[in-house]
C-alpha cells in the first residue's frame, strides 16, 4: 500500500456539533481551569494512551470546553468513502468505533476496520487554549492534531505530527441530529500543499457501551 493509502486509513476523526446540543443528562460540566484533573503529560506515549483506554467510562463532571466536540459515548458504525477526486469517491469501507469518557477530561475511543485497530483520545488543553487529539496507529506511530471551532457547527482539525514528509491533513465534522446519533465528516490529504486524496465519513450511533467498560466494572 502507498504512503497516501496508509494515511487515508489513519484519519480517525473527532466529533463536533452545534452549541445547542445538550450533553447526556448523566453528565455535568466543570471548568477545566479550576478543577483538579489528571494532568496532560508533556510527551504522549503509547503506554499513556493505552492506560486511558483501560480505564472505565465515567462521563460525570466533564470539562465544559468539550461540550461542543465530544461525541456520544457508545458504539458507532462508520461508513468511509475515499477517492483521488471529490467526483470519484468510489472506495468504500466500514469500521466500528467505541467511545468513552475517562478521568473527566479525556474522550477515548477504539477504531477497528476489521484489518487494523487504532486508539485515540481527545482533550482540552487549557495551557494551549484549544482542543488537542492524539492517535496511536497500529505501527506505534502517534499522530497529533490541533482543533479550533470556527462556527457553531464546525470544528476544523489540522495535523501537527504525521508519518510523512510534507504531508498535511484536515478534517471537518458536523453534527446532523440533536440527539448526537448521526455525524458526517469531510477531509482531505495534501502532500506539499497539493490535495492528493479526499475522504467522507458517515457516523451512526448504534448502541451503548459494551458490558465491562463502565464504572460498575472497575475494581
Amino acid at each position: 500500500m502507498t504512503k497516501v493509502g496508509l494515511l487515508l486509513g489513519a484519519i480517525v476523526v473527532i466529533g463536533c456539533g452545534e452549541q445547542k446540543v445538550a450533553l447526556d443528562k448523566s453528565a455535568s460540566e466543570t471548568d477545566s481551569a479550576s478543577a483538579d484533573f489528571t494532568p496532560l503529560p508533556e510527551t504522549i506515549t503509547k503506554d499513556f494512551i493505552m492506560g486511558l483506554w483501560a480505564k472505565p467510562h465515567d462521563g460525570r463532571e466533564t470539562v465544559k470546553e468539550l461540550a461542543g466536540v465530544r461525541r456520544r459515548e457508545g458504539v458507532w458504525k462508520v461508513v468511509t468513502t475515499t477517492g483521488p477526486d471529490e467526483r470519484e469517491m468510489t472506495n468504500t469501507s466500514e469500521a466500528t468505533m467505541t467511545v468513552k469518557m475517562v478521568d473527566r477530561r479525556f474522550q477515548v475511543w477504539q477504531w477497528s476496520d476489521g484489518q487494523a485497530i487504532e486508539y485515540s483520545f481527545l482533550t482540552y488543553d487549557p495551557d494551549a487554549e484549544r482542543n488537542r487529539w492524539w492517535g496511536l496507529l497500529p505501527d506505534g506511530f502517534i499522530m497529533e492534531w490541533s482543533g479550533e471551532r470556527y462556527l457553531r457547527d464546525l470544528v476544523e482539525w489540522e495535523t501537527v505530527k504525521v508519518p510523512g514528509e510534507g504531508v498535511r491533513m484536515t478534517v471537518r465534522e458536523t453534527l446532523l441530529t440533536e440527539d448526537r446519533r448521526k455525524l458526517k465528516m469531510a477531509g482531505e490529504i495534501k502532500v506539499n500543499d497539493e490535495v492528493v486524496a479526499y475522504r467522507k465519513d458517515d457516523f451512526t450511533w448504534v448502541s451503548e457501551l459494551p458490558e465491562g467498560h463502565g464504572l460498575s466494572e472497575a475494581k
